[in-house]
C-alpha cells in the first residue's frame, strides 16, 4: 500500500535529520520498559528501536535482541553502542534491521517478547497493521509492551475530534524538524491492541505515556 511507503519514508527522513541530537538527549532506558524486561527472558524484538537505549538494557539482562527502525542514522548509532556492549565473549546475539514496522521482514512465531516504545504514535496510518505484525512474530504466549504519548496530557489544547498533531524538534544547530504524532487516549490504544488480535493484560498511564501490556494467546 502506498501509505505504508509514505509513512516509512517520512519517518526515515525525519529521524535521520535529528538522529545525533536525539541520541544526546534520549539516552536512558525507561523504567516501565526495565520493569517489563526484568520479569522476562529469551529473544526480544524492539520495534522502532531508535538509538538503541532499550536494546542495550535488554542486552545487559541477557536477551538475544533484534532492533527494527526506519532511520538508517539511528540504526548506525545503535550499532555502535551494541558493538561496545558485546565485546565480551558470550554476549547475547544481536541484529539490526532497517524496515517498516507495518511489514516486518521477520518470521512468524520467532520472538518471546516485543517492545514497541514511543513509535506507534508516529504512524499516520496502519497502526493496527503494525500491531498485527507484532502479534505475527510473537511466539504463542509471548508478550508485547507498547507505549504512546498520552492525549490526556494537559499540554494538548485540542478539539474533541482532533487526534493528530505536529510537534517541532529544535535541533541544536537551529533547524526545526516537524514530527507527526497521533495522540492516543489509553482507551484508544487499548482498542487498537485488541483489534490486532492480542489479549490486553494491563493498561496504564505513566509519566505522560499510555502503556498496554498484551499477550498472544496459545
Amino acid at each position: 500500500m502506498m501509505y505504508m511507503k509514505r509513512d516509512f519514508e517520512r519517518a526515515s527522513e525525519t529521524f535521520d535529520s535529528i538522529a545525533e541530537h536525539f541520541d544526546r538527549t534520549r539516552n536512558r532506558a525507561w523504567k516501565e520498559v526495565i520493569d517489563f524486561l526484568d520479569r522476562r527472558e529469551g529473544k526480544l524484538l524492539d520495534m522502532g528501536c531508535g538509538n538503541g537505549r532499550h536494546l542495550i538494557d535488554a542486552l545487559k539482562k541477557g536477551f538475544d535482541v533484534v532492533g527494527v527502525d526506519a532511520s538508517i542514522e539511528l540504526l548506525g548509532i545503535s550499532s555502535d553502542k551494541i558493538k561496545k556492549e558485546t565485546r565480551e565473549e558470550g554476549s547475547p546475539k544481536t541484529a539490526l534491521v532497517r524496515a517498516d514496522v507495518k511489514r516486518l521482514p521477520l518470521k512468524k512465531n520467532s520472538f518471546d517478547h516485543v517492545i514497541y516504545i514511543a513509535a506507534i504514535h508516529h504512524l499516520k496510518r496502519g497502526r493496527v497493521d503494525s500491531l498485527k505484525e507484532a502479534k505475527r512474530v510473537l511466539k504463542p504466549r509471548g508478550n508485547l509492551l507498547v507505549s504512546s504519548w498520552a492525549r490526556e496530557l494537559d499540554r494538548w489544547d485540542l478539539d474533541k475530534e482532533e487526534r493528530d498533531v505536529i510537534v517541532p524538534w529544535h535541533r541544536d544547530d537551529g533547524e526545526v524538524v516537524d514530527r507527526f504524532y497521533h495522540l492516543y487516549t489509553l482507551d484508544g490504544l487499548e482498542r487498537d491492541v485488541k483489534r490486532s488480535g492480542l489479549e490486553v493484560v494491563q493498561a496504564y498511564h505513566s509519566r505522560g505515556n499510555n502503556y498496554i501490556e498484551a499477550l498472544k494467546k496459545a
